[in-house]
């Protein structure tokens, strides 16, 4: 079975959709599956061994040209106005991204095609991929996608952000959307990497799967001295994530991590800043995990039985998962309004000492572990 993973682009650093589909990546050649992927060299890229991968197109935010783009897009980062704009729907990431724009769908889905016509695969895979969901349709190949509860169309959506979209699929003589949102119910079998009471999607075609990691079970030879800082884009600017955590943390009893794409390496005393770090290893060792909400930080927080404090701004998606989190009593939600060194400090030591956070984030993160992960997917694509 050849399989063909096409994960979104973006000029923003987001973690999400690249790093599912690394795991999906090597999980599918494990499972003896043929496997190449069609993503974008962006900011978010990085070479997966032995998986040949096609060229596809980086969209430009807003649709600007690239000179342009390319350099107001970074200043704009590092100044925190992307942290300004409200986000109420997953049409508005895409159309802010540029994934909606007439001119890069249409780049886009024919790099797309073009790397179906080659690799042939039985299934296409989506990873939040919009241009993948439309080339498989016009290829009559077998869709899959990766889904969550706030990106549905019914959770909230902008009709009239799909019109350079809609002007594509007419002239590819498939039929319009309401939303770009509703491309989703184009797929065959959809994907939910969360467990049903962090999102409960009530739709026949869509399966939970929990985390795509796998984490072992021997932990308690771990010290837990660390607390670990990722804002991702848009929530929080990494200057000022900077500067509150390392105000707030400055010589206490923990080594601290903040990883982001913006900021210079650093260490000196416990604050120690880099591009990335490796999560998985120091989430063993963490008392707290300082996020963006995002759904795999939050749910790599979980199955490391780590509680969290989430800041997730002005974005609609971030939010969900947040709350979600805090209304199961395993982590708490900070606005970004009260992202200040005093109030982060304050919650962070309320959280380390409660018993109760870390029994519930143990308890939520044994459930996505226990859902099945990958072998969910494979199980799905053989039937």
């Amino acid at each position: 079975m050849r399989i063909l993973l096409v994960p979104m682009s973006a000029m923003a650093e987001t973690g999400g959709p690249s790093g599912r589909c690394r795991l999906l990546a090597k999980g599918f050649k494990e499972a003896k599956l043929e496997v190449a992927t069609c993503r974008a060299e962006d900011v978010n890229y990085s070479k997966i061994e032995d998986i040949p991968n096609y060229f596809l197109d980086i969209p430009m935010p807003l649709g600007l040209p690239k000179a342009i783009a390319s350099r107001s897009f970074p200043v704009a980062q590092k100044l925190g106005i992307t942290s300004k704009k409200t986000v109420r729907s997953f049409d508005e990431v895409l159309w802010l991204t540029g994934n909606l724009n007439y001119n890069y769908l249409k780049k886009s889905v024919e790099s797309i095609r073009k790397a179906i016509n080659d690799f042939r695969p039985d299934i296409v895979y989506s990873e939040f991929n919009i241009s993948a969901m439309i080339a498989s349709k016009k290829e009559d190949i077998p869709l899959f996608t990766t889904v969550s509860y706030p990106t549905q169309h019914e959770y909230a959506h902008k009709a009239e952000l799909a019109r350079g979209l809609n002007r594509l699929i007419a002239e590819l003589g498939l039929t319009e959307v309401e939303s770009a949102l509703k491309l989703f119910d184009w797929s065959d079998k959809s994907f939910c990497p969360s467990i049903k009471k962090l999102e409960p999607i009530e739709k026949a075609n869509v399966y939970y799967c929990g985390s795509l990691k796998i984490v072992s079970a021997n932990e308690s030879s771990h010290t837990r001295n660390k607390i670990l800082c990722y804002m991702g884009n848009g929530t929080v600017s990494p200057q000022k994530m900077l500067s509150v955590i390392k105000k707030a943390f400055w010589g206490s009893d923990y080594q601290v991590y903040i990883a982001s794409a913006s900021l210079n390496e650093f260490n000196e005393n416990n604050i120690h800043v880099a591009k990335r770090w490796d999560f998985n290893s120091l989430l063993d060792e963490a008392v707290l995990f300082i996020n963006h909400g995002g759904q795999n930080s939050i749910a790599d927080g979980l199955i490391h039985k780590v509680p969290q404090i989430m800041v997730p701004g002005k974005v609609f998606e971030r939010k969900y998962n947040a709350g979600s989190v805090s209304d199961n009593k395993a982590g708490v939600v900070v606005l970004d309004g009260d992202f200040n060194s005093e109030h982060i400090r304050g919650i962070a030591e309320g959280i380390i000492k409660s018993k109760e956070m870390y029994d519930n984030a143990a308890a939520i993160g044994l459930e996505l572990l226990g859902a099945g992960g990958i072998d969910v997917i494979i199980r799905e694509m053989h039937r």
